[in-house]
């Protein structure tokens, strides 16, 4: 009987870190996707703040120079 015992109690522990096992790997998943997507943010924002500095160099006010 405490053989019996001991294979339920092995099932059920089992049940439970497979379950476990299963929401880790989602939540890993999810975390996973939210990096891609702040990663990709990220980088638009890069990509739109040089292509600021880019048209404000173009349009940027040009002082002659004098001559010594």
């Amino acid at each position: 009987m405490d053989d019996r015992m001991s294979k339920i109690s092995d099932s059920v522990h089992e049940a439970r870190l497979l379950i476990e096992s299963k929401a880790a790997g989602e939540k890993k998943r999810k975390l996973e996707e939210n990096i891609r997507i702040a990663d990709a943010r990220n980088n638009l924002l890069l990509e739109s703040a040089a292509q600021m500095d880019i048209e404000a160099y173009k349009k940027r006010y040009l002082v002659p120079k004098l001559g010594n």
